[in-house]
């Protein structure tokens, strides 16, 4: 049983970026077989308090019926919600399980609890993460994050993925990458991770700048009258904002494919083929742009790396001027 435990609690730390506490829960009004086959815990996950009942190890698997008659008399009994921790579910019974609603667990591998979280991904052991020529776009939006903030050092991977906007899962992921980048290391401080960048401004920026790619992932021509948020003024608008430069014929604009996808659902604009009949450039990021941006044009930094490919020699004095005026 205390194996499971481990592995519930790394599982959970992994998924949500903090180490649950696992209480003893009340088992007295259970039925004898029942207290023989499961341990009652109680623990806070995903926002909620759960009760979790841990099978013992030399057990057989139980078809899916006999662990809904065990959730039903555990749930009776406990009085509350009961989610199920198997130490492994064949994936024909998880199917069947998830068909039923019967919340389950099967750390480092799968999860299902109705209203709170799903995980049905099949895990696998993974080697140590490589370094990477460059980083992901959710690696890179937090490294800007914290270039433009600085708010990022010092709290936990959780309260991390609030701020960014991704989940916790995803910062896990990010997390590796980064140490793996040697951009930063993990520090526990209680029961959170925590990440610690070696450097930070300037320094940082020079350090990661060479793993920084373009968030543009591709353009669009479009007739739109009025472009507004989520859309930001991007690419030699924005630079042409915060320079001297001049702006291009066509105002730009930057929005993650799925809220342009949206738009062009709703009629608010809609695809051209060319320049010509456009009113306007759409560049479709690889990141939210109003992650990082203001409410009217995206980050410096950002701009920065959507342009600094371009062969016009004054786009490239202008970018230098760019960043020497950021803020670190």
């Amino acid at each position: 049983m205390s194996n499971l435990k481990d592995r519930l609690l790394n599982y959970l730390e992994m998924v949500s970026g903090e180490r649950p506490d696992l209480a003893p829960g009340e088992a007295a009004a259970l039925p004898l077989f029942l207290r023989e086959r499961y341990a009652i815990v109680s623990a806070r996950l995903f926002g909620r308090k759960l009760l979790l009942a841990l099978e013992a190890g030399d057990w057989e698997n139980g078809s899916p019926g006999e662990y809904a008659k065990h959730e039903a008399a555990l749930r009776l009994k406990l009085g509350g919600p009961v989610v199920l921790v198997l130490p492994i579910l064949p994936s024909y019974a998880r199917n069947r399980m998830v068909q039923m609603g019967i919340p389950f667990i099967v750390p480092g591998s799968q999860t299902f609890i109705p209203n709170s979280v799903l995980d049905l991904r099949e895990r696998f052991p993974q080697p140590d993460p490589k370094r990477r020529d460059t980083l992901s776009p959710a690696a890179q939006c937090t490294v800007l994050h914290q270039l433009l903030r600085g708010t990022l050092a010092g709290i936990s991977l959780k309260d991390i993925a609030q701020e960014v906007h991704y989940s916790p899962m995803m910062m896990t992921k990010v997390k590796q990458e980064l140490e793996a980048a040697e951009i930063c290391k993990i520090v526990r401080s209680g029961r959170s991770m925590i990440l610690d960048f070696k450097t930070s401004g300037r320094l940082l920026w020079e350090q990661v700048k060479p793993q920084l790619t373009s968030p543009v992932k591709k353009t669009r021509w479009v007739q739109w009258e009025k472009p507004r948020p989520p859309a930001l003024l991007a690419g030699m608008s924005a630079l042409s904002l915060r320079t001297m430069i001049a702006a291009d014929r066509l105002p730009t604009y930057a929005i993650t494919h799925e809220a342009f996808q949206d738009l062009l659902k709703r009629g608010v604009c809609a695809d051209c083929r060319d320049a010509e009949n456009a009113t306007a450039k759409i560049e479709i990021w690889s990141y939210n742009p109003q992650l990082l941006g203001d409410h009217q044009m995206v980050d410096p930094l950002s701009l920065y790396l959507s342009l600094r490919d371009s062969g016009d020699e004054r786009v490239q004095q202008q970018l230098q001027q760019l960043i020497e005026e950021v803020k670190w």
